[in-house]
């Protein structure tokens, strides 16, 4: 009986003292004290035991960008006029003479 309660009170202290880290864990005082610092440094130090390795993160490189110049608008069309013809479209060009036959076959000409 009375370990029950001993095992009790042990546990409601822990469930305290977690509740009361979480909460701590979770303001700026925390982001910058040096417990959380140690505790981060033996976790990385110790990790490699059981193939967790940091790497750090690899340094961005500058650029150096400059305003770029405007594009053109894109043409327009009233809403009277047809909208131009896509390429490919309409009437194909006319041929110069000689074009569009085929080559002479080796041996003639």
């Amino acid at each position: 009986m009375i370990a029950t309660i001993i095992l009790a009170a042990v546990l409601a202290a822990m469930v305290l003292a977690f509740i009361a880290f979480y909460r701590y864990s979770r303001t700026p005082e925390w982001g910058d004290s040096d417990v959380r610092k140690a505790a981060l440094e033996l976790l990385v130090s110790i990790g490699p035991l059981w193939g967790m390795h940091f790497k750090a993160p690899r340094p961005e490189l500058p650029t150096v960008t400059t305003p770029g110049t405007d594009p053109e608008p894109l043409p327009t069309w009233g809403e009277d006029e047809p909208p131009p013809l896509a390429l490919g479209e309409g009437q194909p060009p006319p041929l110069a003479l000689g074009e569009g036959q085929p080559p002479p076959a080796l041996g003639e000409g």
